[in-house]
């Protein structure tokens, strides 16, 4: 069973963004499935390397556009990204030290929590500055607010 299932409500407005949270979804239930079926963790360990890369190229990806919309928010945003950057470094460092089924685990927890509470949470803001229909709206709202 799938720990992630995309829905529709995880859309940011953005494909490419959206394609890159359904990847990482994607290879965080594989690592679920695999370490469930007792897959070795070298096996574990290539999948974790592929999601964490993956998961920083997003980071990148997600703060171009943001730069480019002119997103209000995006110190902020890129400080969470930061975090959890800096979280999954030392992670994958002391794993590659020694592949150990609980730092795997802790990585995945990591990323599970960063893909639903991060999406689902913070993402959602820039939402608007995405969506051409909500953009004027937004923007009107955040200039009143000045």
């Amino acid at each position: 069973m799938a720990l992630i299932v995309w829905k529709d409500a995880m859309s940011v407005g953005n494909d490419a963004l959206d394609d890159d949270h359904i990847v990482v979804a994607s290879l965080i239930n594989h690592i679920d499935d695999a370490k469930q079926s007792g897959t070795d963790e070298h096996a574990v360990g290539r999948i974790l390397r592929v999601l964490v890369d993956h998961a920083f190229t997003h980071f990148a990806r997600e703060e171009a556009l943001l730069e480019q919309r002119g997103y209000p928010r995006l110190a902020e945003h890129k400080r969470e990204h930061r975090l959890v950057e800096e979280q999954l470094q030392e992670l994958c460092q002391a794993y590659a030290r020694t592949a150990d089924p609980e730092l795997s685990r802790e990585i995945m927890q990591i990323l599970y929590f960063w893909l639903v509470e991060h999406i689902m949470k913070v993402d959602m803001h820039y939402k608007s500055f995405l969506d051409p229909e909500l953009a004027s709206d937004d923007e009107h709202q955040t200039s009143s607010r000045s």
